[in-house]
Formats: C-alpha cells, structure tokens, sequence
C-alpha cells in the first residue's frame, strides 16, 4: 500500500517537473525535427541597407525572394546603429552586454585604453555553433567570423559586389561550404559619401539586388536552392544629414565648463575627465577622477542641449548596452536633428533613426510569400540554428522567429 502510494505521489511529482520545464523552456530545439531542414544556409548581410530601398529602387531579386519567402516588417537592430556592434551582433544572437562589442572605436574603463575595431566578441557565432555540430562553414567579407568559426574566411573588397559573389559561388562549388556569412559593403560606402536618396545609392543598391540574383540563379543551377535557408539582412540605416542641428556639441560645452575632455587618443592627458566619442551619437566615459557631484552635473548641462537626448545607464541597460564599454552617458539627436554636419551632402548612422533594418527569409521550410509583423537582428542566429536543428548557445538573447516557417 505505501509502495504503490508512493509510486503515486513520484508519478505526479515527475508531471509536475515536466510541466514546469515545458513552460520554462520558451522554446524546444527538437521542436524543429518536424520542419523540413535545410542542409546549406547562406547568410547575407547588406551594410547600411534601409528596409525601403526595395521599393524606392524596384530591386526585382529582393522582391522575387519577398514573393517566394517572408518579409519581416519592422525589423531593428541594436543601439548603437554602428557597424561593428550590430555586425557583432548580427552572428551571434546576442545584445553588446553579452558580446562586449559596443561601437566601432571603444573605451575600455577598466583597463583604460581606447580600443579602435574591436574583435575580442565575448559570445559564441553562428559559425561556431554550426562548425561544433559538423558543418563546414565560410565567411566572405564578414570580419566578425574571421577566426571565430569559419574553415575559410575571404576578404574579397568590402565593395566589390561582383567580386563578392564569384567567391562566394567558387566556395560553393570548391570547399563544399554548408554555412556562408558573407557582406556586400557597398551600399555603406555610398551611404555615407553620397546619401541615401541619391543616384549614386541606387545604382549601388542595383548593383548588390543584382548579384544576389546571381547567387539565387546558380543555387537553382547547381540543385542547392532546395536545400537551402536564405536570409537577407542589414546592420543598420542611413540618414540623410538633416537641416536641423542640435543646440551645442558636447564636448564644447563641457570644455566651457571647466572639464577636461578628450575626443581622440592623442588628446589623453593625466587629468582627463571624461573621454568622448563621435558617431551619429556622442558616447561618454567618466574618468576615475570625476566625482559623483560632477557626474550629477555633467548629466544636467548635457540635457540643456535642444535637439537631442541623454541616456543614462539606466536606459542603456534596457537597450542591452554593455556597462563599461558602452559608456556611461550616450549624447542622442532626436529625430529631424544631427549632432553635427546639417545639411552637408552624405549620409550618418548611429542614432535611433537608423534602427529599422532589411530581413528576408527564403529557401527550405520557409513560408511563401508571407509576412511577419517585427523582428530583431539579434533574432536571427537562434532562427537559422533552429531551422537546422542545432542548439541555440547560451549566450544568445534573441528568440527563433518560428512564424516564419511552414
């Protein structure tokens, strides 16, 4: 009698455990056992291409790719819009409080040194995952997975569109590659010298819809294109520079203040308050020799500025910042304003503006001509993982976009 009492209460405890797992785990990797997997994944990533350019520039390969898979509507990258943070980002799954990977030039607060194109990414990449799972991966131009993953890593000239993808076909072909990350440069490149709403950009964004065609055209010749998963995304926006300028630069007012600013290495001293870098944003770092009055103040003069936007650690906790390399304050125009530059010819990212983002699925177990309300790029990694069966590494912070899937 206490034996099979006993055997009652066990029998309910382990349904209760099962239940519980069940509603912790947010999601089964042997939930895609029942989808068709993919046995290639090629994953590309337009620099600076902004999700409307597929209208504004009538790019038929991308809208071939939209009608035959899914268009993520609103989809963002991570703050701030700058290319190697959300480059990072982009093959990791993972936010720059995971990957320490927080902009393009970065100080480091703690060893205080200014590190410029950081590379010492703290989270594990997508090629790694896959490569621990018995893929042969590659990486055309994709400088994030340069010894992070890849059995071969090209640099084929970031704007060399048609370059890019004779190499990534010939890797195709030649070392057999499962995965493939690679990066067409140059709508950055144009972005920047030229704008976003120039002749110029759409040829150069012509230019890449035309060599993805290429690459659709011999996956289909080659009998790939059904065996393979296919994601087109892009690290961030471009903007033109407004007409409108925030009130005063950061760095002038704090200097009329009485702080000793540094905006490059050179200009390091010993009494150094505070390091400040300039993107499309001001990033500050506070110096051991700021107390935490003149943190309180610096904070006040900063947000007298008309135009933009101060962010604390509170609010760039919440956007998945890093807490030293990110800074301690973010300086942000507000939409309609540049922190510097208005009305000049060219282009700038960085800010909120440039968060919104191009994410096309295609290929093997994707729907066909569906749409998806949102996504995010930190997304991407724990989607294409799940496609194939490979587990999600812990150090991911985005979610597998299932509704993309048949």
């Amino acid at each position: 009698m206490l034996f099979n009492t006993y055997i009652k209460i066990l029998i309910k405890e382990v349904l209760l455990v099962i239940c519980i797992l069940f509603i912790l785990c947010p999601y089964s990797y042997s939930a895609s056992d029942n989808l068709k997997k993919p046995e290639y994944i090629l994953f590309i990533t337009a620099d600076g291409f902004r999700p409307d350019y597929v209208e504004k520039y009538n790019t038929p390969h991308l809208k071939s790719l939209i009608k035959e898979g899914v268009w993520v509507e609103k989809s963002t990258d991570i703050f701030p819009t700058l290319t190697t943070p959300n480059m990072t980002s982009l093959v990791t799954g993972a936010y720059p409080r995971t990957t320490h990977i927080a902009a393009n030039t970065q100080f480091d607060s703690i060893q205080q040194k200014l590190v410029g194109g950081p590379r010492d990414n703290k989270a594990v990449t997508i090629a790694e995952a896959l490569k621990a799972a018995g893929w042969k991966t590659a990486a055309v131009n994709q400088f994030m997975l340069e010894n992070r993953g890849v059995d071969t890593y090209i640099s084929a000239g970031y704007d060399n569109s048609e370059k890019i993808t004779n190499v990534v076909i010939d890797i195709l072909k030649k070392d057999k590659a499962r995965f493939i990350g690679v990066i067409y440069g140059v709508t950055d490149s144009i972005g920047h010298k030229n704008g976003p709403n120039s002749p110029e950009m759409k040829k150069a964004v012509l230019s890449v819809d035309k060599e993805i065609g290429k690459l659709m055209e011999y996956l289909k010749k080659s009998g790939l294109a059904d065996k393979t998963i296919i994601c087109i995304s892009s690290d961030h926006g471009m903007s033109d520079f407004n007409k409108k300028q925030a009130s005063a630069e950061p760095a002038d007012i704090l200097r009329k203040a009485g702080y000793k600013v540094a905006t490059a290495k050179t200009d390091f001293q010993p009494d150094t308050q505070i390091i400040l870098l300039s993107y499309g944003v001001r990033i500050l770092y506070f110096m051991p020799n700021v107390s935490e009055k003149e943190k309180q103040d610096i904070r006040q003069l900063l947000t007298q500025i008309r135009g933009a936007e101060v962010l604390d650690r509170k609010k760039l906790d919440a956007l998945g910042c890093h807490d030293n390399l990110s800074g301690d304050l973010i300086v942000s125009p507000l939409p309609g304003y540049v922190m510097s530059g208005a009305g000049e010819p060219g282009g700038y990212h960085g800010t909120f503006d440039e968060a919104r983002t191009i994410m096309i699925f295609s290929g093997t177990g994707v729907k066909k001509g569906a749409t998806l309300k949102e996504g995010r790029n930190i997304d991407i990694v724990p989607t294409l993982l799940y496609s194939v069966g490979v587990k999600v590494p812990s150090t991911v912070d985005g979610k597998p976009l299932k509704g993309i899937f048949k």
